[in-house]
């Protein structure tokens, strides 16, 4: 059943990649314009006319031996655009099905953003478990940590900066005092200040979301590996680095990926 459901995905994406090239290249050239090109491909080629529209890296190359150095900017881009929007579609549907119980642990003093990030986060399968302050996110951490069951572990805990009774840098000391290898992410205005803060108390590089941000890119920030993978290479050898150095690298990181 899983791998029906598989090849019924595959089936509707090469379908809407069809549809994208085939609207761009009448759009631009028409009908006949359309047969004439999909004619010239199909000879160069050897292909059928289908293989070449549902195939975006075929359809490319071709698009190059035809239209030569016109093709990138006039046909290619456009093409990529569209196909890019149903991308990001198909990535939020398999986080539905593949991250659904991702648990998420964050703390914020404003109630009304709280509210907002659960709500949202929750349309997308996520697991939200929310604090007012980083006291009680702290509490609330220790004792889901005491389980014995593995599941109860945050996957990510997200921390406001300036919080009552304790900040979200305090709370981080404890926090990775229970668990070294947990990740957070910190919410903060000022992000180049936080960061630095964090690898001077923490001596750790530790990933910085900067206020304001859209809800989109704190959970494509939650869904990338990568963020948390790089900050952990340079976790594993800052020996020889200083604050400076460190920083640099960090900035450069969320900068590239968010």
């Amino acid at each position: 059943m899983g791998n029906l459901g598989t090849e019924n995905n595959d089936i509707q994406y090469e379908r809407q990649i069809s549809e994208i090239i085939q609207g761009e290249l009448v759009d631009l050239y028409g009908a006949n314009g359309y047969k004439s090109i999909m004619q010239t491909m199909t000879k160069i080629s050897g292909k059928k006319e289908k293989e070449i529209t549902t195939n975006y890296e075929l359809f490319a190359s071709l698009a190059e031996s035809v239209f030569g150095r016109l093709a990138e900017s006039k046909i290619l881009d456009p093409i990529k655009l569209e196909i890019s929007k149903i991308g990001i579609e198909n990535i939020y549907q398999e986080e539905k099905i593949q991250k659904k119980s991702l648990r998420i642990l964050i703390a914020d003093d404003e109630p009304e953003i709280l509210t907002l990030y659960k709500t949202f986060l929750e349309g997308r399968g996520r697991e939200v478990t929310t604090a007012t302050d980083g006291r009680k996110c702290v509490d609330i951490y220790k004792k889901e940590n005491s389980s014995e069951q593995a599941e109860s572990h945050f996957d990510i805990v997200i921390l406001d900066q300036k919080m009552p009774f304790m900040t979200g840098l305090q709370a981080a000391v404890e926090i990775l005092n229970i668990n070294p290898q947990q990740k957070i992410i910190f919410a903060s205005g000022y992000l180049e200040k936080t960061l630095l803060e964090v690898l001077t108390k923490l001596n750790k590089a530790i990933a910085v979301i900067e206020k304001p941000f859209s809800l989109d890119v704190l959970d494509y920030m939650i869904n990338n590996s990568a963020i948390f993978e790089k900050l952990e290479k340079i976790n594993l050898n800052q020996e020889e680095k200083d604050i400076s150095q460190k920083l640099s690298e960090v900035m450069i990181i969320l900068q590239n990926h968010i």
